[in-house]
């Protein structure tokens, strides 16, 4: 019983995660960061993508390793 309940809980985070994950790159959120200037010596964009992608890699492995 308990291990239908921890597996609810994981499924729910990973959900969430991927909720995020979503909003973050939503076209209107994405055109906020469409400019010229450099971050990290890439396009803001650019950067932006990446650092979004790698925080909800992170997250999931985070979610994942706490799982049994």
């Amino acid at each position: 019983m308990a291990d239908s309940r921890d597996d609810e809980q994981l499924a729910g985070r990973l959900v969430a995660v991927a909720a995020l994950g979503l909003v973050l790159i939503v076209p209107p959120l994405l055109a906020q960061f469409d400019r010229e200037e450099l971050a990290f010596g890439v396009p803001l964009l650019w950067a932006y993508l990446y650092i979004v992608w790698a925080v909800v890699i992170g997250l999931v492995a985070v979610i994942g390793g706490r799982s049994k």
